[in-house]
């Protein structure tokens, strides 16, 4: 036997049919077949309809049991291909190889061949025949397909289920024999039992392939919902996948821009920009043509009615499914294979697919769009943003009014030069915001910016933070370091609170500047630098000069350009606006959504002098978002106690002239006198807040912004220090 791989026996996995019977001791043949052998072989195959197996393999044990155990020489089994027109052999037992390969290569078309096959398919009815040689039922192209025709005994049964035939069995005995009525209808019997085997078989490969037809789907149509790229990419998973699903030999896309009036045909990978006529003389009488007019999916079996040639030489058997892609393009995807047809899954889950193919390319162009639309957005946005900086900032350092405006020309000006820059101004006001804009409104933007507190480190470890040191350069100096100053080469570095830096470091740094160089502490090479320095400090350096604890020429080498901070109270103007901003941050921080603040609560909040500056309002509004039930609207009730009674005493006008003029004209005691004032003060607060609480403690101190606790103590000390008794 060889089946359409010429195998003679590849299925051994499969038990036998055969098992257990008992062959014919003589080897001979009756004049007639063996009725209890027939029943026993439809008992036999019966097995078959429970085997796990592909339908190939169980046709091969069929013709096993019709061979061997039946008593014939020779068989063979076809069945009708996808389109119902032609015959195909499948499985046969005993031919020689030329007549295999004839009979695998020779589909017969059920309208075109009149053979003994074509009758039994065509009618549904069985033949015998007891002599071949002489039977004028045998054909030219029976004699054609095999030798079986000059002689023997031949039967053919149809392969039927219900009235529907799918196939036929033949089998050649070289004995010539008498088919009688009993032997007939066995025989009928065990093709009726083949045909039911088939047809499981076949309902189980079908569900098998519907589901790998329906990975290879999900896989595609996974792959194409993550790609938004405009490019080949969404064809070449097209093309892998249709191939695949269909078993097809070739694959042609066809696209045609309307707009552009120009097409795309892509050939296997090969790419191909032609004009419309151009295209139109390749697909012109082509299956494309017919899918995209038609607007439905075509499938075509040679020859063709129209008689035109298939689009790939050789591979005649062809699909086109049509695809629309907005009001732009119009297109078609081609699929080609030698032999076969396509099945109505394969047709339906192929329409799956290329729609999905069509959804990803609308998809991708709709992201194209927004693309360049963000692109033109952003651009806009830039150019808000940069009016923005005029009217309400500048990089993001909050202000309109007139003062920080002025600050905002200036680092526009010196932010484009290496020139040194002196931040002063008091605490909370932002003195690194500044230097940080300057940092990135400067050709140093993408250079490391570094800041230093001279404050917050050790005189003793300053220098080495700075300069650096080699291995050795002290006891715990095991390896080498390098200095920031090393470290910031082609940045900005801020020093702040440069007022804190030790006098003995200030030469040593002075002499930086002047040569551009450092030494490492325990080295002798002379290492350039290229920083651009801003300082910041909240000290008057002029008065240190005076005093003794700043380096003169230092001071003068650093202040090139001077930038003064506005305090907050002289930014009235900002208050507002620097509020709204922090409650948005706080908003989103702590899931609130206040609004807003109440015209009563803003008139506090512009009227208080905030000695904490930029620092101090958004820890109150921090403060007033965690601790108070704040609705949508910010009301003075929700303000800090401190902020009320504060509220309007910007800046007091404290007489002490009168005071003054009965101080002795020989001098006083300075921190005496101070002491008794700031006591004398304190008391006097805390006296007026027990005056408007009606004398209740709790509620003056929750006034004056402290716990009832430290409002005891500050009382009892302020008593002790007086010598008068505790309110």
């Amino acid at each position: 036997m060889r089946s359409r791989q010429e195998i003679m026996n590849p299925f051994s996995a499969i038990p036998s049919v055969t098992d257990g019977m008992v062959e014919l001791s003589d080897g001979q043949s009756g004049s007639r077949l063996d009725r209890e052998r027939l029943l026993k072989s439809i008992f036999r195959i019966s097995n078959l309809l429970t085997v796990q197996a592909n339908s190939d393999e169980i046709l091969a044990k069929i013709l096993d049991e019709l061979i061997d155990a039946i008593g014939f020489d020779r068989g063979i089994i076809r069945l009708f291909d996808e389109s119902q027109q032609y015959l195909v052999a499948r499985v046969v037992k005993n031919y020689s190889e030329e007549e295999a390969t004839r009979a695998f290569n020779t589909p017969l078309n059920i309208q075109e061949h009149e053979c003994l096959a074509t009758r039994v398919a065509r009618t549904g009815e069985m033949v015998t025949i007891r002599a071949a040689a002489t039977d004028h039922r045998i054909t030219d192209t029976d004699r054609m397909l095999t030798r079986i025709a000059e002689r023997g005994s031949i039967v053919c049964a149809p392969l039927k289920i219900g009235d529907y035939v799918i196939g036929t069995l033949a089998a050649w005995r070289q004995e010539e024999i008498d088919f009688f009525p009993e032997e007939i209808n066995l025989f009928l019997t065990f093709s009726n039992q083949v045909s039911v085997i088939i047809h499981n078989a076949r309902l189980l490969e079908t569900n098998a392939e519907k589901i790998r037809n329906l990975i290879i789907l999900q896989e595609a149509v996974s792959e194409l919902n993550h790609n938004y790229s405009l490019d080949n990419r969404i064809l070449e998973i097209v093309f892998r996948s249709a191939l695949e699903i269909a078993y097809a030999d070739r694959v042609l896309g066809y696209v045609w821009d309307i707009e552009r009036n120009r097409c795309l045909v892509n050939e296997g990978g090969q790419i191909v920009i032609k004009s419309k006529a151009e295209c139109d003389e390749k697909i012109g009488n082509s299956l494309i043509k017919e899918a995209i007019d038609k607007k439905t999916t075509v499938v075509s079996q040679p020859p063709r009615g129209d008689g035109a040639p298939p689009m790939f030489p050789g591979f005649p058997v062809e699909i086109a499914i049509p695809f629309r892609i907005r009001d732009k393009f119009v297109g078609a995807l081609l699929l080609a294979k030698d032999k076969g047809g396509y099945t109505e899954d394969q047709i339906n889950i192929l329409d799956v697919l290329i729609n999905n193919a069509a959804t990803a390319y609308d998809n991708a162009i709709m992201h194209s769009l927004l693309s360049l639309e963000a692109e033109s957005l952003k651009t806009e946005v830039e150019k808000l943003k940069e009016r923005e900086d005029h009217l309400m900032g500048f990089h993001d350092i909050l202000g309109k009014s007139r003062k920080m405006i002025d600050i905002f020309h200036v680092i526009a000006d010196v932010a484009g030069h290496d020139t040194n820059i002196l931040i002063q101004g008091e605490s909370g006001t932002g003195k690194e915001l500044i230097a940080r804009a300057i940092h990135r409104h400067s050709h140093r933007s993408l250079k490391p910016f570094v800041d230093l507190n001279c404050a917050a480190i050790p005189a003793t470890l300053l220098e080495s933070e700075l300069f650096g040191y080699e291995a050795g350069a002290f006891t715990d100096a095991r390896k080498r370091k390098i200095g920031l100053l090393e470290y910031c080469y082609g940045g900005t570095m801020l020093l702040d609170e440069i007022g804190e830096m030790p006098i003995q470091l200030q030469a040593k740094f002075l002499r930086m500047l002047e040569d551009g160089h450092i030494r490492r502490l325990g080295g002798n090479e002379n290492i350039p630098i290229d920083v651009r320095f801003v300082f910041s400090t909240n000290r008057d350096l002029s008065e240190m000069v005076n005093a003794g604890t700043f380096r003169e020429d230092l001071y003068y080498r650093i202040s090139v350009v001077p930038v003064l901070i506005p305090p907050l109270r002289e930014r009235v103007d900002d208050i507002i606006m620097l509020a709204r901003y922090f409650v948005q941050e706080f908003n989103k921080k702590f899931s609130k959504r206040v609004k807003r603040f109440s015209r009563e609560a803003e008139t506090i909040l512009q009227t208080y002098s905030w000695p904490g500056n930029v620092r101090e309002l958004k820890n109150i509004i921090e403060r007033i978002m965690i601790l108070k039930g704040v609705g949508t609207v910010i009301t003075p009730d929700n303000l800090p106690a401190e902020l009320k009674l504060l509220a309007g005493q910007r800046d007091p006008d404290i007489k002490i002239e009168p005071f003054l003029q009965q101080l002795p004209l020989d001098g006083i005691d300075y921190e005496a006198v101070t002491e008794k004032i700031f006591r004398e003060v304190k008391m006097k607060i805390l006296e007026n807040a027990l005056v408007k609480t009606g004398g209740n403690k709790s509620e003056a101190a929750k006034q004056l912004g402290i716990s009832r606790y430290k409002f005891i103590r500050e009382q009892k000390k302020i008593a002790k220090e007086s010598g008068k008794p505790p309110v």
